[in-house]
């Protein structure tokens, strides 16, 4: 199975549309998160943490997630970075089969994730202008009365996500 989702990418110009893709296979089971350096292994263990930690039953394959990352959009920095968590954790659970979405390669989601599993998003205007304007679907957990913003309530297809962990 392989699948690929939008983010978004703060650069000194303002934000820019970054493709995240993925694909699971038979192999080694476990999760690499690529083009994102040494941001990369604190990411993985926190997607893993907090899959861990909602005791999901995640299949025994190996999960590809990359991060396609312009060379002229500047050097990479934690907090930009950060806001590519939880959409690494959509598409991990997305390519896992645990999420009652049928595609998501027509979607963009953007936001931090606590180990707790407390979301952040910190969209714009600029952010849901490019989602009006390229045809995307948000998937987010705050509503937005933006025209003709087409967008996906986390809270219902990530419902684990948001449960208090006991």
């Amino acid at each position: 199975m392989q699948s690929q989702l939008y983010s978004f990418y703060h650069t000194k110009k303002g934000p820019e549309l970054v493709t995240l893709f993925g694909y699971a296979t038979k192999s080694l089971p476990g999760i690499e998160i690529n083009g994102l350096g040494k941001y990369g292994k604190a990411i993985k263990e926190k997607i893993i943490y907090i899959t861990r930690t909602r005791g999901m039953q995640i299949p025994l394959k190996r999960f590809v997630l990359c991060v396609e990352l312009e060379d002229d959009w500047g050097d990479m920095e934690s907090g930009i970075i950060k806001n590519l968590e939880f959409p690494l954790l959509v598409m991990y659970w997305h390519l896992a089969g645990l999420l009652p979405l049928s595609r998501i390669d027509n979607c963009v989601a953007a936001g931090s994730l606590t180990p707790e599993g407390k979301l952040s998003e910190a969209l714009t205007d600029l952010n849901l202008r490019q989602c009006v304007d390229n045809d995307l679907c948000l998937i987010s957990s705050s509503v937005f009365s933006f025209l003709d913003l087409q967008s996906i309530d986390a809270k219902e297809v990530l419902a684990p996500l948001f449960e208090e962990v006991g």
